[in-house]
């Protein structure tokens, strides 16, 4: 040993060795074998291809790279190019352990204007993703999708072990008063809301002496069983709930086309003509609106499908404040096990399109910021009926039963708001509130505290209760222990406390601000919007000051309308 320590020190006295020499010296001496996976980068990056030459591809001309490694236990991976148009990509990998068990990943680069960077997690996370299995990486394809030639430089690609544990699925971002979650399997949406104390005193779910699930600030003063004091003011009971992005394109047809008016023409339900696809879309039959059933159409959602299949984690992050996810949404109605369909996790069909979100707590609000991408390609889309969007999909606990919003003209924000107690279902006494002037709407209890939701440049607010119940008593909200995230999609969640656990029971507020519109491939479209838990009279005046400050103002919604 002396020998070799030795020889080492005389090693370390050549100024003309590099690190990586030195390394593999060492592991020469003591007859450890240097491994390509053992040079790691600081980010924690093994490189499997290292700077390519420069292609120029035509529009829709491909380049494919062979790679060809081994990259078991690495799951992340990420490439940095140059390019001056937007790219669709393909990973393409097998099980080390079976060739003939091979994957094509789909992604998607956007216009750049030299070095970009994406990352991306392989779908080996979500219940039976397509790559849960050690892989070999065996190319990585780009695609040109602009409408020009390109020129594209692949100077690096990476991968490392960075993964999503069981324990982070649901993960979150406390400052002050507030606490955030986003559940990562169910896409990333919010999942979790909570005013932890409202100037010292708790946020309480209870059962009143009337029999009432309700929730107020030291609500357990009076209650007649006292549920909990950490209450989560979001409802999940599946993965269409949250707070969420959501889009609609009526490509392949109308959702008016129901099975009688279908079969008036001579299809079928289960036959479609040749020409029914139209822009390379087929509908499936969706229950969701109607019992007898819509042939829904296009309709991303973040938090997972119909039958709660969810999406894929693309990439997210947590830093003090701030909760960020990327991910591919599901397609709603294509959530039938068994369906055949392509791009299949447990029947569902994952999107060609990108959804983002930036959670971020300031000034005791949440701010976020969402941001949309579809890269299917479809053709034709001016010609494609408008339809309405969610910007976003707001689903408020029961107990937060009477909504709130501003119907007047004066904008002066000193009008008397309109409340309206116990709406009735949404497919049957929604609720209206068209151009509003304030831009705002919350749903609050009897003593106007609750949760306001301030969106600007949107068209209408649309709102509702449960088309199960709109009652707030707990012998009619007793079925907690059957929604979907308690059980296998709880991971970290917290746990129901009873049967009338709001945030997990079939009964919910609802509001969706609304804007109609023909989606636009490839075209980037984003907003956001801002949540307060307070009282009536603070929230408004908080969103009087983001108003008049212009800090929040959509005007990038135009970018489809």
């Amino acid at each position: 040993m002396k020998k070799l320590a030795a020889l080492l020190a005389l090693l370390m006295s050549l100024s003309c060795l590099t690190a990586c020499d030195f390394s593999e010296m060492i592991n020469k001496l003591t007859g450890k074998e240097t491994s390509s996976e053992e040079q790691l980068d600081a980010e924690g990056f093994v490189e499997v291809l290292g700077a390519q030459d420069t292609v120029t591809l035509k529009a829709n001309e491909s380049k494919t790279y062979a790679v060809n490694k081994n990259i078991a236990g690495k799951e992340y991976i990420k490439l940095v190019l140059d390019t001056d148009v937007r790219l669709v990509g393909q990973f393409q990998y097998h099980d080390v352990n079976d060739e003939k068990k091979i994957v094509t990943e789909d992604f998607f680069i956007e216009d750049a204007d030299g070095e970009t960077e994406f990352k991306q997690f392989f779908d080996a996370f979500r219940l039976n993703g397509h790559g849960q299995f050690d892989k070999q990486l065996l190319s990585i394809k780009l695609i040109n999708k602009g409408d020009t030639d390109g020129k594209v430089t692949l100077k690096r690609a990476a991968v490392s072990a960075r993964k999503i544990d069981d324990y982070e699925r649901e993960v979150y971002v406390t400052q002050g008063e507030i606490k955030v979650g986003a559940d990562l399997a169910t896409g990333g949406t919010l999942t979790y809301l909570e005013r932890m104390t409202y100037n010292g005193q708790s946020v309480d779910e209870i059962i009143s002496q009337n029999d009432e699930v309700e929730i107020g600030v030291n609500a357990k003063a009076e209650a007649k069983e006292h549920l909990s004091s950490s209450v989560n003011l979001i409802n999940i009971y599946d993965a269409g709930r949250q707070f969420q992005q959501s889009y609609y394109a009526n490509v392949g047809g109308i959702m008016g086309d129901t099975p009688e008016e279908m079969k008036k023409y001579g299809w079928s339900a289960t036959k479609h003509p040749d020409d029914y696809g139209a822009n390379g879309y087929n509908r499936a039959l969706c229950k969701t609106a109607d019992s007898a059933g819509y042939y829904w159409p296009y309709n991303p959602v973040q938090g997972g499908d119909v039958n709660s299949n969810p999406s894929q984690i693309i990439d997210y992050e947590v830093t003090k404040n701030q909760i960020y996810v990327k991910v591919r949404a599901m397609d709603w109605a294509k959530g039938d096990n068994g369906s055949g369909l392509d791009g299949t996790v447990l029947g569902g069909v994952t999107t060609k399109s990108y959804m983002e979100n930036w959670y971020t707590i300031k000034g005791g609000m949440v701010y976020v910021r969402n941001r949309f991408v579809d890269w299917n390609g479809f053709e034709g889309l001016e010609k494609v009926p408008v339809h309405s969007n969610e910007l976003p999909a707001a689903y408020v606990v029961h107990p937060l039963h009477n909504y709130v919003c501003y119907t007047g003209s004066d904008d002066t924000w000193t009008g008397e708001l309109t409340t309206i107690p116990d709406l009735g279902p949404w497919n049957v006494k929604a609720h209206a509130n068209h151009q509003p002037v304030e831009e705002w709407f919350a749903w609050v209890n009897d003593e106007n505290f609750g949760v306001g939701v301030y969106v600007p440049n949107t068209d209408v607010f649309a709102s509702g209760r449960s088309h199960v119940s709109t009652h707030k008593l707990y012998t009619g909200n007793s079925n907690a222990d059957k929604s979907p995230l308690v059980g296998k999609y709880r991971y970290n969640k917290p746990l129901n406390t009873s049967d009338y656990t709001s945030c997990y029971t079939t009964n919910t507020s609802y509001t969706a601000p609304v804007v109609n519109w023909t989606m636009k491939s490839y075209v980037p479209m984003e907003y956001t919007y801002v949540i307060s838990v307070d009282y009536v009279g603070v929230m408004r005046q908080q969103f009087k000051d983001i108003c008049e400050s212009g800090t929040v103002t959509n005007e990038t919604l135009s970018s489809w309308k």
